[in-house]
């Protein structure tokens, strides 16, 4: 890995092969992963591999999944967790709830920001495949506990008004008759 320069420098000798490349370098990243966590623990080039993975094949979701996972966990690398979800939410790919939950997930875990969580979250629950009323309701859960605004519906009428989920829809509007019953 001491030898393989950034994405940008090796594209033009791959020859339109971007995507095997990528393949290739995913096995020999599972590979080198596998050897290190059986042996000293070590993974000085654990987020170079899965960098260049990512811009060579900006589809391949595995990627994305182990590396916003794998590098705040294993790695204590919170900041490269953030940016390899951030790049997969904006490439065009499926299962892109599960990263938008990863990442609303890291926050709550690594930076203490309920708020950004929710929103992440809330995003998830609103993308094809989600288990929407589950991620909903913990978006609305984790918005509660940001301060100053955990009696606030404001989010629950966002959550609800933006939604296209009629599961969603029915899940919030209850939430939102029981606080504005709580209120009077």
């Amino acid at each position: 890995m001491a030898y393989l320069p950034e994405s940008e420098k090796i594209r033009p000798w791959l020859l339109g092969f971007h995507s095997a490349f990528a393949d290739y370098l995913w096995i020999r990243t599972t590979i080198y992963f596998g050897g290190h966590l059986m042996g000293d623990r070590e993974f000085p080039w654990l987020i170079h591999m899965v960098d260049i993975i990512t811009r060579l094949n900006p589809r391949f979701y595995p990627a994305y999944e182990f590396g916003g996972l794998m590098f705040s966990k294993i790695c204590n690398n919170p900041e490269a967790a953030k940016i390899v979800l951030q790049r997969g939410i904006s490439a065009n790919i499926e299962k892109k709830w599960k990263l938008c939950f990863f990442l609303g997930m890291l926050y709550y875990e690594r930076y203490f920001d309920c708020q950004n969580a929710a929103v992440y979250i809330a995003i998830a629950a609103q993308l094809p495949g989600a288990p929407a009323q589950k991620l909903t309701s913990l978006a609305v859960s984790m918005y509660n506990k940001v301060p100053g605004l955990a009696q606030d519906g404001r989010f629950l009428a966002l959550l609800y008004t933006t939604s296209e989920n009629p599961e969603v829809r029915r899940f919030l509007l209850e939430k939102l008759n029981a606080a504005t019953a709580d209120k009077q």
